[in-house]
């Protein structure tokens, strides 16, 4: 190894100097961030999200399968779970539009295999009921698919970003609702119930009423009501940003249906 100059070595130790002064610097500043106010920079509140990565539901459903099985246009609502680690679960699809059976199919099997981005509560993940809508058009020979994180029709039909409140896993009435729902069971009888949730900004019911029930005549309606009084939400976001709103919400009713 050869000896360097003495002016070689001065100038190497300036230069090691100067590269070490950013350094410094960043250390510097890491050493008097405050913990708190790390952790207090994290989001308090954040809503269930699908999110864009490889196994995000948009990027499960196979718009290309869909396209060779001949689906055309189609549209329909889902529902689910989403766990603590972002894992869905109690999947369902419904009111799909005619000829969607493919469409039903291919989202039912991606729900089963992806992964959402978990909610946020009081700075901690939490687990909530996720409502949305999976739209696919078919427009000049391409598929386009796109995913709403809401059920109201308006607002998926202007595409707006609106993100519904998400029901908070455990704040609903934890009432039994055997005698409510005992003619169902007797007569074996499914259905559907369409509610209108008003929730503000900090997450608060504030209204909820009974839109439509099908068939009536069997308390569905009802039952949704004493079940759903009083839960609390994550609040719903418009544009990023969370505020008062009222949503529409679908609730299916099984022969063997437990709360």
């Amino acid at each position: 190894m050869t000896k360097r100059s003495a002016l070689e070595q001065s100038d190497a130790l300036r230069l090691y100097k100067c590269s070490m002064r950013p350094f410094a610097f960043f250390l510097m500043a890491l050493s008097i961030v405050d913990p708190a106010e790390l952790k207090a920079a994290q989001p308090r509140v954040r809503p269930a999200l699908t999110g864009n990565a490889p196994n995000a539901l948009i990027n499960l459903i196979d718009t290309k399968k869909l396209m060779e099985k001949g689906q055309g246009t189609g549209l329909l609502n889902f529902q689910c779970f989403v766990r603590t680690s972002g894992q869905p679960a109690n999947t369902a699809t419904f009111r799909a539009t005619p000829e969607s059976k493919a469409l039903e199919s291919e989202v039912n099997s991606a729900l089963n295999r992806c992964r959402f981005i978990p909610a946020i509560y009081n700075g901690k993940p939490t687990a909530v009921a996720f409502i949305g809508t999976v739209v696919f058009i078919v427009a000049d020979g391409k598929p386009h698919l796109r995913i709403y994180a809401n059920q109201n029709r308006d607002d998926v039909a202007k595409g707006d970003d609106f993100i519904a409140p998400q029901l908070i896993a455990g704040t609903a009435n934890k009432v039994p609702l055997k005698d409510e729902l005992a003619k169902a069971r007797i007569y074996g009888r499914t259905g559907v119930v369409e509610l209108a949730i008003t929730v503000d900004a900090n997450g608060n019911q504030k209204h909820i009423r009974v839109l439509s029930e099908d068939p009536p005549g069997f308390n569905f309606g009802k039952a949704e009501l004493e079940f759903f009084w009083g839960a609390k939400y994550i609040p719903g976001f418009r544009n990023g940003h969370p505020v008062d709103c009222t949503f529409t919400q679908y609730d299916w009713f099984w022969p063997v249906y437990r709360r």
